[in-house]
């Protein structure tokens, strides 16, 4: 039978990703080596490992979840304003605002590493 994940295993990846795109963004992907990202977290890189195949799903994963979050907002918004276009580009702003004060490391890493996915 297969062992299931243990308990808190999706908060220590969201750390992971936390503190790793505090270092891309900060250092730049290039610069940033997975030792960096498993002291950072105060974790052995083989633990880094456990959770992510490479620094490039790393990136990924910081991107794919900045986006699908982005994505997230501009549906809500949508369905919330209805069709008043206005209003809906309004509370759109005001998301995303509020959310790249809370990512703001994530949106970094966006729009200054997109050119290293394939």
């Amino acid at each position: 039978m297969a062992r299931g994940r243990a308990a808190g295993y999706e908060d220590q990846r969201e750390f992971i990703l936390n503190q790793a795109a505090q270092l891309f963004a900060r250092q730049g992907y290039a610069a940033t080596s997975m030792n960096e990202v498993a002291q950072a977290c105060g974790l052995s890189k083989p633990a880094i490992y456990h959770y992510f195949r490479d620094k490039y799903a790393l990136l990924f994963e910081i991107c794919d979840t900045h986006l699908t979050r982005l994505q997230a907002l501009q549906q809500e918004a949508k369905v919330e304003n209805g069709p008043d276009a206005q209003r809906r580009m309004r509370s759109l702003i005001a998301r995303f605002v509020e959310e790249y004060a809370r990512s703001a490391h994530a949106h970094r890493v966006l729009t200054e590493s997109v050119r290293y996915l394939n």
